[in-house]
């Protein structure tokens, strides 16, 4: 019998509406220049992220604390336990809304302390979860059914690199505030992006071979393929930042070579973007797949790519580029007004945190 609690039944993934919302306000910020109404909307969603980080945060903990066999059952389930690290994720991006958006409000110290704090936490949360989840698919004893070979198995490799978003703010600014630690981030940030890349190489090779040996996955798992596009995107823009940074500290005397591959790995989304539009079709010619807060596994994902295209961008200067970000954050807009709408109705009507009791019995 299912019944309704906001914290015993908090889903892990409530952490991606941060990251999504967080991600939006950080691409209309960047737009500013020629959209001026970037400007006002990247604050209010960042604002609305923070808080809502914040609200979630709070009964995230709780939950720990109160209702820990609940929160142990989600650790142990074949898909939720992936979401887990959707929190050390979402620390990082309220970070990059510090760095991006609120820093002319705070100042140069005080931002540079808050997002160091942030960064931090998100690397050991990131390394805690990827270490849980890395290992518990190589310990199972049951082989995995292939409704749950999914791409939220990738959510720990792409956590590594979502680090890097903040990791190379921090980085920047070290070489004004902290210059002695600034080597040592460096190290951090590229160990971070070669956990998370060489990571995401082998469990997608896994999936793609289940793919190809089984159907899809089942239509309420469609948004899952979404994660796919994150690691693209978080890929580009850690290999363009790091590059700037290393130039910075003198350690490469060029970017173009970082910046030709990260184009190539920017050209790859393209393709992961159209075989997640036609899957997405073809289950709406079957009747489509419901609403759930798994949705915001699109959200986010397709914020990183548009962030990764406005450096491509910015670097390659053509109309090309130029409107193909355009079409992204129209999409993205979108996407996130629908998604959002229908997570405020779930939660008004309850449906988003309702779940089925622990049997006493149960040890």
């Amino acid at each position: 019998m299912l019944e309704r609690h906001g914290i015993k039944y908090l889903a892990p993934g409530w952490f991606a509406v941060v990251m999504g919302t967080g991600g939006l306000a950080n691409v209309l910020y960047k737009w500013q220049d020629s959209f001026s109404a970037g400007l006002n909307l990247g604050i209010t969603l960042a604002a609305l992220a923070d808080i809502l980080y914040f609200l979630i945060l709070v009964p995230w903990i709780i939950r720990w604390v109160s209702f820990f066999k609940y929160a142990q059952r989600d650790l142990h389930h074949p898909v939720t336990s992936n979401f887990f690290v959707t929190m050390p994720v979402a620390t990082i991006i309220v970070g990059t809304n510090i760095s991006n958006i609120w820093s002319g409000y705070f100042g140069g110290p005080l931002t540079f302390m808050l997002i160091t704090i942030a960064w931090m936490i998100g690397i050991v949360g990131v390394t805690f979860f990827t270490y849980y989840t890395t290992f518990r698919i190589m310990q199972i004893e049951v082989a995995p059914t292939p409704e749950t070979t999914n791409f939220s198995w990738i959510m720990a490799p792409i956590a590594n690199m979502a680090t890097l978003l903040l990791g190379n703010s921090v980085l920047k600014m070290s070489l004004n505030y902290q210059p002695t630690w600034s080597m040592s981030i460096l190290i951090t940030n590229l160990a971070m992006l070669g956990i998370g890349f060489f990571l995401f190489i082998f469990i997608s090779a896994v999936i793609f071979v289940r793919l190809a040996q089984y159907p899809l996955p089942p239509a309420e798992l469609t948004p899952s393929f979404g994660i796919l596009l994150s690691a693209v995107g978080l890929a580009v823009i850690a290999i363009i930042d790091t590059a700037n940074n290393a130039n910075n500290l003198r350690i490469l005397a060029s970017v173009d070579l970082a910046y030709l591959v990260a184009a190539v790995m920017w050209g790859f989304g393209i393709w992961v973007l159209g075989i997640i539009a036609m899957i997405c079709f073809y289950h709406i010619r079957r009747g489509g797949f419901p609403y759930g807060l798994g949705w915001w596994a699109f959200i986010f994902p397709l914020a990183a790519y548009t962030i990764a295209s406005q450096k491509i961008a910015s670097i390659f200067l053509t109309p090309l580029t130029y409107w193909f970000c355009a079409f992204l954050t129209i999409l993205l807009i979108l996407l996130w007004c629908y998604t959002f709408f229908y997570t405020v109705v779930g939660v008004l009507n309850g449906k988003l945190i309702m779940g089925r009791p622990i049997p006493k019995s149960t040890p």
